[in-house]
């Protein structure tokens, strides 16, 4: 078998290095000094979230090896074929329903190359908890989805029914605004409220929110404001107020009709794992970073539109970890994916590690070409490899807050890794490595009107290891209010912040004050050299 890999497993030294470290030649971050917890500000009101919550179970549990239960899809009843001569697709959704029905399973695919297909809106549908897809390991178990014919579907997605938008109990309002992070949530009434209970915390972006922002050129009331999912961990009944466990990342206001309800089930623990994976390509006519052509039928773009190869939607406490992307023998391009890699959609403490994507058909605008997207709360993207697409990590909407990418390398990008749209907030970036990458945190009056992107995201430890083609510094950030980068490296360490205020694409912005630059080509000295790791490390101390 003729196959052109992509893997790259990555030792990250800033993960390592350093940490605790009291070196007279190392120094500290005036925002995180040795003392530092939660809550802690300095005198101008600037201060660090506390991120060490993403991941799996809150970074608390490590991703289990599951021993038991485990169905081989090549025996009896299944008898898959392994040999890339027959189309599994059935015989695999069959294995992933029965695990589903005996309460849980490893649907196991041994080293061999296995074709699928995908006739609606995915190819196999994950949609029952304690699920987990797993190959023989890198290079050995391959799965090829031959259908290239892919507008606004899924190669293998992991949901359940419903969204974060969809109650499934009356809204409560809340009584107070929140502002600071907070885990206290003051609220009209508690009845029907459990310990235990998912809720989801909301604020509508009214006209009031949008003038908050001088955004009414930019923004409607059509979209979704500050979302923020969270299990209740205590019930006040007397004092009306219930406790969440994890803060929350982003004011609330009663202005914006601030309220919370309870939502559906989440999909639990399922994981995919030591899988390579990769698709056949649109062999439709088409330029691969034409803009436009997603819009125009009969063309490589509008075949392949929207496309993702995982997506992970209402998930809770789910992984994917070692998932490589492979370019099929029947590409005359180097093709692994035809548009979107993996997609973290209205899920919670997600963990996605050691995996590597690259090399999309189609980098077109509309929405196309990314290889890791995070629309979540809390999750967290650990040593993963993103390369050559129009955007390496990107995230979207006031619903992706919470995050860490921690570890990851992007390498020669076409367009930035970057805060795309809707004001992401309070995310962290850390030690990351730009490899003909860098980061785009500004205002982006583009595509109907991105606008502010993100605020209170920290980009921590980011090292240059190659400059991009067209860019001529590592990060630019021009947040909404304030924003943070502590600590830079390499080739091209540079950071832009300025100006706060200004015209871009013939739009008014302000996005002032200016974003707080500490460190800039001295990252290689930072103390600690990760800052989830050392969160993480405090928080466990303290629980």
């Amino acid at each position: 078998m003729q196959v052109r890999f992509f893997s790259v497993r990555i030792v990250i030294l800033c993960s390592i290095l350093w940490i605790g470290c009291s070196s007279p030649e190392t120094w500290r971050s005036s925002l995180y000094p040795k003392d530092w917890s939660p809550g802690y500000m300095d005198e101008e009101g600037r201060f660090l979230h506390d991120f060490s919550y993403a991941g799996y179970h809150s970074g608390m549990k490590e991703i289990p090896a599951i021993k038991e239960n485990i169905i081989d899809i090549t025996r009896s009843p299944y008898n898959a074929d392994n040999k890339n001569g027959s189309d599994v697709t059935e015989i695999l959704q069959q294995a992933i329903n029965d695990a589903g029905a005996q309460g849980g399973g490893v649907v196991y695919l041994p080293e061999g190359e296995y074709i699928i297909s995908v006739k609606e809106r995915y190819g196999l549908l994950i949609d029952r908890n304690n699920v987990i897809i797993r190959g023989a390991g890198e290079n050995k178990t391959f799965i090829k989805n031959v259908t290239n014919e892919m507008r606004n579907k899924t190669v293998i997605s992991f949901q359940k029914p419903g969204r974060w938008s969809r109650p499934v109990s009356e809204p409560i309002k809340l009584t107070k605004d929140i502002g600071l992070p907070t885990t206290l949530v003051a609220v009209e009434n508690t009845e029907g409220l459990r310990v235990g209970d998912l809720i989801v915390l909301y604020a509508d972006c009214t006209e009031e929110f949008i003038e908050e922002y001088n955004a009414s050129h930019i923004w409607n009331t059509r979209l979704a404001g500050p979302t923020f999912c969270r299990t209740i961990t205590d019930v006040d009944v007397v004092n009306k107020q219930i406790e969440i466990d994890v803060p929350t990342r982003y004011s609330l206001k009663l202005r914006d009709n601030a309220r919370l309800y309870l939502i559906g089930e989440q999909l639990m623990e399922c994981g995919i794992e030591y899988l390579t994976v990769g698709n056949v390509q649109s062999f439709a006519p088409g330029d691969v970073k034409n803009e436009n052509e997603y819009q125009n039928a009969g063309t490589m773009g509008y075949a392949v539109h929207a496309s993702h190869f995982i997506v992970f939607q209402n998930a809770m406490n789910c992984w994917a970890r070692n998932i490589n992307t492979f370019c099929p023998e029947e590409n005359r391009d180097d093709v692994h994916v035809l548009s979107n890699g993996i997609r973290l959609s209205e899920s919670r403490f997600m963990t996605v590690a050691d995996c590597s994507f690259g090399f999309p058909q189609y980098e077109g605008g509309g929405g196309n070409g990314y290889m890791f997207t995070i629309e979540s709360n809390d999750c967290l993207l650990s040593d993963c490899h993103a390369e050559h697409a129009r955007h390496n990590y990107d995230f979207k909407r006031m619903c992706s807050n919470g995050n860490v990418i921690h570890g990851c390398i992007g390498k020669d990008s076409y367009y930035a890794s970057d805060f795309h749209m809707y004001l992401s907030m309070a995310n962290l970036i850390d030690c990351t490595i730009m490899d003909g990458d860098f980061w785009d945190a500004s205002f982006r009056p583009y595509g109907g009107g991105h606008g502010y992107t993100t605020s209170q995201t920290v980009f921590w430890n980011t090292v240059s290891k190659k400059e991009h083609d067209v860019s001529k510094f590592l990060i630019d950030s021009k947040q909404h209010g304030w924003g943070y980068v502590i600590g830079t490296s390499g080739v091209l360490p540079t950071v832009v912040t300025a100006p706060a205020i200004g015209i871009k694409n013939n739009t008014d912005y302000d996005t002032a004050p200016e974003d707080f630059v500490e460190g800039e080509g001295l990252g290689e000295a930072l103390n600690p050299q990760s800052l989830y790791l050392d969160q993480l490390q405090k928080r466990k101390r303290r629980e």
